[in-house]
């Protein structure tokens, strides 16, 4: 079961831990054509070779396929020319699992203030200036601000975490850090998954 044409998909660029919203222009024999996502974020990551998760709805289920960078297309938009997968890589997953949303959230670590650039119930992505002193493998903790739902008040989150990647953004002379939580509140969890909902559906509302 491949998406159709027209249809909007998830892009997760594995190595960045970061995620963005395209469609699919072609689905061809051998190669599928989506559209050249515009986020400055994405920018300069979609290069030939990229590891990619493709994620898209059917109905109310939600699947994963994986597939790579292969080149660029000009046309009407720009296009990405992505590989197509074995249909039985084709792979149903829980709508629940961690998966991450674009959101920008104040987070503490060390008394210093941040933004997070995605966020999901396993972990967040968040950016820095390039000349902090931070390693792979480092044990953080911190807090995290997550706005309430329905005229809630926003939810000042406390966790323990570990650095998984940190990436070095040339063009915006900063770090993009991935961190996983490693200790985090079951009450905290459900209010950040709640967030990552809400910002799914608005994302979805926008795409309209």
């Amino acid at each position: 079961m491949y998406p159709k044409v027209n249809q909007n998909i998830m892009i997760d660029i594995k190595s960045h831990d970061q995620s963005c919203r395209s469609i699919i222009a072609e689905v061809g024999e051998n190669e599928i054509l989506i559209g050249f996502p515009l986020d400055k974020n994405i920018i300069g990551l979609l290069t030939e070779g990229t590891q990619i998760d493709i994620i898209f709805m059917v109905d109310e289920n939600q699947y994963k396929f994986p597939s790579e960078i292969i080149g660029k297309k000009k046309d009407k938009i720009p296009l990405c020319r992505i590989s197509k997968p074995l249909e039985k890589e084709i792979i149903r997953i829980q709508r629940r699992d961690n998966f991450r949303v674009n959101s920008h959230l104040q987070v503490m670590i060390n008394e210093n203030k941040y933004n997070t650039i995605n966020i999901s119930a396993g972990g967040l992505l968040f950016s820095c200036g390039a000349g902090m002193e931070w390693h792979q493998g480092d044990v953080i903790s911190g807090t995290l601000v997550v706005p309430g739902i329905q005229n809630k008040d926003s939810a000042i989150i406390p966790f323990h975490g570990q650095i998984q990647r940190i990436n070095l953004i040339k063009t915006q002379d900063s770090l993009h850090i991935a961190i996983k939580f490693t200790m985090l509140d079951k009450q905290d969890q459900m209010k950040i998954i709640q967030h990552c909902f809400e910002r799914q559906r608005q994302i979805s509302l926008k795409s309209r």
